[in-house]
């Protein structure tokens, strides 16, 4: 087998994976009585659909051409998603994230607290509902320029999308569970921020 011929044969491997993790449906007769009917078809699918993902970057940084990546799959997860997805919203900072961060840890004062919790109140100050990530987050770059403690810099990288997807993947992985308390209340496939 020629090299295209492998390369175009492990690509049709992976979309068939996603096909058939697409394709997966719920059998309500085997499924009636249980508190979660839809809900856990949802789970389980984002589970599979993100082992996919640990799967493809654990072959593009393989062992023996990066020793240093062996044992880090948060690293090898962030750079593979960071240099091979197509998501540039993953390099964006949840901002209700972040400011919930920047309480925890005590760094109320500066332009970045300021900037962060003014967007953020501002967001939701007309009694909105579902607002759209794209409205209220903003770009990592922009933020660290307002930043100027080593906290705040740490607090604006570890709240970016990709972060926050993996920090997701370890609960799905881990704990065979999706975390908080949010309701998926809609099919919409785009993520936003409910306001209370």
């Amino acid at each position: 087998m020629c090299i295209p011929q492998a390369i175009e044969q492990f690509c049709n491997y992976f979309r068939d994976q996603i096909r058939v993790i697409d394709a997966i449906s719920i059998d309500p007769v085997r499924a009636q009585g249980t508190d979660q009917e839809s809900h856990q078809i949802r789970f389980y699918k984002k589970a599979l659909l993100i082992t996919r993902i640990d799967t493809l970057a654990g072959i593009r940084y393989p062992k023996e051409r990066y020793p240093e990546m062996n044992r880090r799959n948060h690293e090898r997860f962030i750079n593979f998603l960071d240099e091979h997805g197509i998501w540039p919203e993953g390099n964006l900072v949840s901002l209700p994230f972040l400011e919930e961060s920047l309480r925890k840890a005590n760094v109320t004062n500066g332009r970045l607290f300021e900037y962060v919790s003014t967007k953020y109140e501002s967001s939701f100050e007309d009694g909105s509902f579902n607002i759209d990530f794209t409205e209220i987050d903003v770009e990592a770059t922009e933020l660290i320029k307002l930043g100027t403690t080593a906290r705040e810099e740490k607090a604006i990288r570890e709240n970016k999308h990709f972060e926050l997807l993996y920090r997701y993947r370890n609960y799905l992985v881990h704990e065979a569970r999706v975390p908080g308390n949010a309701m998926e209340v809609t099919d919409d496939e785009r993520p936003y921020y409910h306001g209370y």
